[in-house]
C-alpha cells in the first residue's frame, strides 16, 4: 500500500536534451540512490507541466515529480 508524502526534496539528475533522469534524492536527511526508473509520465497543474517518475531503491518504490515551471522536485509517494 502506498503512503502519500508530498514533501519537497533535493534531487541529483542528469538533463540530456529533453530527457531527465533522476540519479538520487534526499529525504529526511537520507540519500536514496535511484536504481531504476520504472515508469515516467506527464501531467499539468495549472500552467505548470509536471514530469512524474516511478523509481526504485532496493525493494522500495518511490513516486517523485519535477515541476518544470518552479524547477522543484517533490516526493509524492512511497510504496
Amino acid at each position: 500500500m502506498a503512503t502519500t508524502i508530498n514533501e519537497q526534496i533535493k534531487v541529483g539528475a542528469v538533463f540530456e536534451k529533453e530527457i531527465i533522469r533522476p540519479k538520487w534524492f534526499v529525504h529526511n536527511g537520507r540519500k536514496h540512490a535511484v536504481e531504476e526508473i520504472t515508469y515516467t509520465w506527464k501531467t499539468c497543474e495549472g500552467d505548470a507541466q509536471l514530469i512524474h517518475f516511478s523509481v526504485t531503491e532496493g525493494g522500495t518504490l518511490f513516486e517523485i515529480s519535477y515541476n518544470q515551471k518552479t524547477l522543484t522536485w517533490l516526493l509524492e509517494k512511497v510504496e
